[in-house]
């Protein structure tokens, strides 16, 4: 089992990666399209969407590797047993509330003339991520069952 908790460390590493990399490549997205930001911003919105992609994709691309392998070496399926159905319904409740309070926060800064396709960009970013960092935050299989025994 010590391999499969190694698996899932690494794994639960790569989710936040997996989150910073989507917040900035949707974030950075929004601020070098965006018309209200000044022009010295555009370069810089589009390195750090272009590197939170990179950082993205990557992860991503890690973390099922790191899953195959769990299956492969171990014959367990890390990402659609029992524990990570649940881990991910929880998850999925946190984000729903993320998602709730940025709307209505977005909505409201809409009021005061903040761009919508800005809003829209952090509004997705902030929203994926959060349930990225919710896995994380609930998945401690294998953490404290030597406090139990």
């Amino acid at each position: 089992m010590d391999q499969l908790e190694a698996l899932n460390a690494r794994m639960r590493v790569c989710l936040l990666c997996q989150a910073a990399g989507f917040f900035a490549w949707q974030a950075g997205g929004g601020v070098a399209a965006s018309e209200q930001m000044p022009a010295s911003l555009s370069a810089t919105g589009l390195i750090v969407s272009l590197l939170g992609f990179g950082l993205w994709l990557v992860t991503i691309s890690l973390y099922f590797m790191d899953a195959r392998r769990a299956y492969k070496s171990v014959g367990y399926d890390v990402i659609n047993d029992e524990w990570a159905r649940d881990v991910r319904r929880r998850a999925a409740e946190a984000a729903f509330w993320v998602i709730t309070l940025c709307t209505v926060l977005a909505m409201t800064l809409s009021n005061f003339g903040v761009e919508g396709a800005l809003l829209l960009k952090i509004l997705t970013g902030l929203s994926v991520s959060s349930f990225f960092v919710a896995t994380v935050v609930y998945d401690r299989r294998g953490e404290g069952e030597e406090d139990a025994a």
